[in-house]
């Protein structure tokens, strides 16, 4: 006999034209990633399938009725895709996943946010958040270098130093290379080969300032529930605006001042080596400009480490970040008239003076602050370990920063290597050809072509690991699916099971992965190291004069050579994987949809740490659910938020953000939802079982369904704080999966077997009606 409490079954498919009495109900949904049309995930398309599958199935006309979950409760949803994948220009997103990885560095810190912080707690939290914004502003000084490598370096530079030779390879730059020229002259040819990072710099300014026009515009209602136990909570955090204003600033100052520099150099070390001294002549004119551009940069740098302490505290230093923006666009104006001044004498030689040490300079930073982070994070997971399954031990912000600092400097390295061969006419086996022309970005660009390669074995490595687990993970799920279908393990049925349920919990690899991913950087560092103090090993093209050397030394020469040379092949196969990708999104809505759900994960956060990485989507859809549920509660109407997997998140975000009047008002189910298994581990500061319980508290009910398949969701864990005693742990119901597939053989009628639905299609289960049912009456019983 079925429960009178419960609504019918199948609830998707009854229709009821009679209103329901008394207020007005409302299923919200919030869709996870990639998406869909309005149609799609209102489940509104006229045609229904009732059996089969997508190659063949039986289809039915959709009544009036269909489209509630339960009787009497309209179905509302908010569709929120477009912001990661709506636009064709959303696939050159593709080209900033460094800047986005080192803003999602930003939030991964462990511990607890707001929970008594002590002296020493509260200085490594300001030593983690400038660390952090220092390596995203390194990112942005690193692509400018990159830029700057091709226009200016091997372009402006190199090519010119090789008037013939150079005509010759690439006619098309008769104009700026042929020594009849006007624009030969180094000074000219620098000014004009600083228009590629400049303009570099000018099209991340103006992506940066669009997207805040577009994402960061909108408000929710004011004086949310705030609790130390959920930052979420917080006023203003999902409003960023002046923060991202000042941090673009200096990014922006910093970018142009290092053109400046690679500018100035040149010309200033030509003037000291014609023997005037720093306070005579043209010399003088270099050393001031040279003292006031590095005054200019060193403040624009500071400044990303000044803590946001508010709106108006943001605001203020903005407006000094702005004066510093346009001090260094003045100073970087009287460079290139400094630059641009006739000196007959100078001649370009080798590589731009000021570029390599620039670089390297860059790359020692980079690793001094990833120690430094590093250290902050041991200590900030050391001072609050309430909660230990935090990923990687604390060091998973680290191990984030590294990684995209190591994605940066890989494309970096990609675009310039792939750059000089190309204007080498050289092939990548065979860089020392006599007829190529001599063009060689700097040594540090070849130790990250190196890294291409070494990532290349590891990744193999990994698959072949990850494999192993996976086999080893299925025939240990055997057992319980045999005992819970009561069905033999010689079935191959039982052994796809078996095998989605170990897909499922292959996500806690994830840390080993990221681990693994970083491995080359011990390698690079020892052999940079080496190669600097012994010069056994040099990264690169061997010199076409110098002799192959016998021994240890000369096997690692050549063997360093060879992995150099397959790492260009495969940094520019990179490099043309990153553009198909990108022109197929650009061309195509569901692979940009594809692309967009990285996007849907990577972008959830404000731009903390790098304003010129894609913006946030959370920013607008939060402020806009907030506004939304809280208007329908003043209305009267009992709301249920259901988010499925990346949408649960946003659901929770929402809930608190809403006002005291709708707290307990809202009702809330979650499905397929990452909150715990990866947002508690990963985010630790803002996600965990304090802000769960939190969570809890502020609505009239929550159910949470998850299934053993499923590779993102898990149950959610909450911890009560009880006065004086311990904390009191618990789950957010159901405490049981789902079973999937709901069924081992056909249903009545069918043919085929329930397929195994992993992440998907939660709603058509029929736990979920049954899930929307109850906390409905949750919402009833708060009302009464």
């Amino acid at each position: 006999m079925s429960d009178p409490a419960l609504p019918p079954e199948p609830v998707a498919l009854v229709t009821s034209d009679r209103p329901c009495p008394g207020p007005e109900r409302v299923e919200l949904r919030v869709h996870g990633v990639a998406g869909g049309t309005a149609e799609e995930l209102l489940d509104v398309e006229p045609a229904m399938r009732v059996a089969g599958d997508g190659l063949a199935g039986f289809f039915r006309w959709r009544g009036q009725g269909g489209a509630e979950t339960v009787p009497g409760v309209r179905r509302e949803i908010f569709a929120w895709g477009n912001l990661t994948s709506g636009s064709s220009s959303r696939a050159l997103w593709l080209l900033l996943l460094p800047f986005m990885l080192l803003n999602l560095a930003y939030w991964t810190r462990p511990g607890g946010l707001d929970r008594c912080q002590g002296g020493g707690r509260h200085a490594a939290d300001h030593v983690y958040d400038g660390s952090v914004r220092l390596l995203a502003l390194s990112l942005t000084v690193l692509i400018t270098l990159a830029a700057a490598g091709i226009g200016m370096d091997l372009v402006a530079w190199q090519c010119t130093a090789q008037a013939e030779a150079c005509v010759r390879a690439r006619p098309w730059l008769t104009f700026l290379a042929a020594p009849s020229s006007p624009l030969s002259a180094p000074g000219t040819a620098l000014i004009l080969g600083a228009l590629v990072p400049v303009s570099v710099v000018v099209v991340l300014w103006c992506l940066s300032r669009r997207t805040e026009r577009e994402y960061e515009v909108v408000r929710g209602p004011a004086c949310p529930v705030t609790s130390d136990a959920a930052p979420l909570s917080r006023p203003g955090f999902w409003h960023n605006g002046e923060l991202l204003a000042r941090l673009r600033s200096a990014h922006i100052a910093v970018a142009l001042g290092t053109v400046a520099v690679l500018l100035l150099v040149p010309a200033l070390r030509h003037d000291l080596a014609e023997g005037g001294s720093v306070l005579s002549g043209l010399s003088s004119v270099g050393t001031v400009l040279a003292a006031l551009l590095g005054t200019v940069m060193t403040a624009s740098a500071g400044s990303v480490v000044v803590p946001g302490a508010g709106p108006r505290h943001n605001g203020r230093v903005d407006r000094v970040c702005r004066m510093l923006r346009d001090a260094t666009v003045a100073v970087g104006v009287g460079v290139a008239a400094y630059t641009a001044w006739p000196r007959p004498s100078w001649t370009p030689s080798d590589r731009l003076p000021g570029h390599g040490a620039t670089l390297n300079a860059l790359f020692t930073g980079q690793g001094l602050l990833v120690l430094v982070l590093l250290a902050a994070s041991m200590a900030l997971y050391v001072s609050d370990r309430a909660d230990d399954r935090s990923a990687m031990r604390g060091t998973a912000g680290p191990a984030t920063a590294a990684l995209g600092a190591l994605l940066g400097g890989g494309f970096s390295a990609a675009l310039v290597y792939q750059g000089s061969l190309w204007l080498s006419g050289c092939d990548a086996l065979t860089p020392s050809a006599t007829a190529c022309l001599e063009v060689a970005p700097p040594t540090a660009y070849s130790w990250l072509q190196l890294a291409f390669t070494l990532e290349a074995v590891i990744a193999l490595l990994v698959v072949a690991v990850l494999a192993t687990a996976l086999r080893r993970a299925t025939r240990a799920h055997l057992p319980a699916v045999t005992e819970h279908y009561a069905r033999s393990v010689r079935d191959r049925r039982t052994w796809e099971i078996a095998r989605a349920r170990a897909m499922g919990r292959m996500t806690e690899a994830l840390p080993a992965v990221m681990a693994a991913l970083l491995a080359p950087t011990a390698p690079l560092v020892a052999l940079v190291l080496y190669s600097a103090f012994s010069g056994d090993v040099i990264a690169g093209p061997r010199p076409a004069d110098t002799a192959v050397s016998g021994g240890i030394g000369g096997l690692a020469r050549e063997t360093v050579a060879l992995m150099v040379s397959v790492g260009s092949i495969l940094g520019g196969a990179a490099l043309l994987g990153v553009a198909w990708v990108g022109r197929s999104a650009y061309r195509d809505r569901p692979t940009r949809q594809a692309v967009g759900a990285l996007w849907d994960v990577g972008t959830f956060w404000p731009r903390a740490a790098h304003p010129l990485a894609p913006p946030s989507y959370a920013e607008r859809a939060v402020p806009q659910l907030t506004a939304r549920v809280a208007r329908m509660v003043r209305d009267g109407a009992d709301v249920v938020l259901s988010g499925h997997s990346q949408g649960s998140v946003l659901a929770a975000a929402t809930i608190w953000q809403l006002p005291q009047d709708c707290v307990e008002r809202v009702g809330l189910v979650t499905h397929g939802s990452p909150l715990d298994r990866l947002y508690a581990r990963y985010f630790p500061a803002y996600f965990g079982p304090h802000a769960f319980a939190d969570l809890r508290r502020r609505v009239s009910g929550w159910r949470n369904l998850w299934r053993v398949t499923d590779a993102f969701a898990d149950p959610v864990r909450t911890m009560e704080r009880s006065g004086g005693g311990p904390d009191v742990p618990g789950v957010v119901p159901p405490a049981e999966p789902l079973p999937d597939p709901r069924a081992y053989d056909p249903p009545p009628g069918e043919a085929l077997r329930p397929r195994i639905l992993a992440h998907s299609r939660y709603t058509d289960d029929p736990a979920y009606a049954e899930s929307l049912w109850k906390v409905l009456n949750d919402a009833g019983g708060h009302r009464g």
